[in-house]
């Protein structure tokens, strides 16, 4: 079961999945069907934040529909500006992920957690095992979803993984729903106003670790089977500074740019960040760098302007 699965996470990695694996799509969306998912997969319109307990009791309408999940990947959430924005959203996804546990218990099903990066506030070289140190209301709530995940685990048993995405990126053009038009990171806006002729709007001076959405995606698929308690950094290992990459997106794009300086937002201002993935390498290594992710995002665009 993959809950999000509308996402953008989600509708790159269902499509994979379902190559060899039965699979079930759980989302809450306000369409009468989903836009971004196979034809003809086990989908779940859903509301994960309501109790287990309400009339439409959300484990007896999953068993209904669809067989027992022995695996749960928990991607749902509400993004970082909007939990920003309306605080109230971090009670959504805090227990929506207490939903989610519950039914992992429920079925005896294994759990993989996708976290953030954002959990560890401004610094370079994160490990897995350093202080956090969030910076906004999101990044609070992933942390706090961590450790409800790891109580899930150390009281009942239940097999978890969380997985702290660094900063993705790349191909959006499964996702066709109007109502959710997909993230809005630096390097969709980068590509997007380079492609439309706007200036793009920099913030100078900060550092990312860039990675592209194949490597979150194979990153992903490398820990299905895993047992026990994991905590794992999924990003590239190199530090990115912003400044960089207008150059880096005319360059894939083929095309010149030109750039505003912008003022950065007012919350998680983070100066420099970058992973550690020592800990994720037995299983997984990324294979994609900046360049190549833009290059591989660029024509994926250009081809879905023709």
């Amino acid at each position: 079961m993959v809950t999000g699965a509308e996402g953008f996470v989600g509708s790159n990695l269902v499509p994979k999945l379902v190559e060899e694996n039965d699979v079930t799509a759980l989302d809450y969306i306000i369409t009468s069907r989903p836009f971004n998912l196979p034809d003809g997969i086990h989908f779940v319109n859903a509301d994960l934040s309501r109790p287990l307990s309400a009339r439409d009791d959300l484990s007896e309408l999953i068993s209904m529909k669809v067989p027992d999940p022995d695996l749960i990947i928990h991607l749902a959430t509400i993004n970082q500006l909007a939990v920003d924005a309306d605080p109230s959203n971090l009670t959504i996804n805090t227990a929506s992920t207490l939903n989610v546990l519950k039914l992992a218990r429920l079925y005896d099903a294994r759990l993989i957690f996708s976290s953030s990066c954002s959990v560890y506030g401004s610094g370079t070289d994160f490990k897995e095992t350093d202080p956090v140190n969030p910076k906004s209301l999101y990044a609070v709530s992933k942390f706090t979803e961590e450790g409800i995940a790891k109580f899930y685990h150390d009281r009942f048993g239940l097999d978890v993984c969380i997985l702290r995405y660094s900063n993705c990126y790349g191909d959006m053009t499964r996702i066709r729903n109007k109502v959710y038009p997909g993230k809005e990171d630096v390097i969709r806006i980068f590509m997007t106003k380079a492609l439309n002729g706007e200036p793009l709007p920099l913030v100078r001076g900060r550092s990312r670790d860039f990675t592209y959405i194949d490597d979150v995606i194979d990153a992903t698929c490398a820990v299905l089977d895993l047992e026990g308690f994991h905590v794992f950094n999924v990003a590239t290992g190199v530090e990115t500074y912003t400044d960089e990459l207008p150059s880096k997106v005319g360059a894939a794009l083929g095309i010149p740019v030109s750039v505003t300086e912008v003022q950065p937002r007012s919350t998680d201002d983070l100066m420099r960040r970058s992973l550690n993935i020592d800990a994720i390498s037995p299983y997984w290594k990324p294979k994609y760098s900046l360049d190549r992710g833009l290059e591989l995002y660029a024509e994926k665009l250009k081809a879905d302007r023709i």
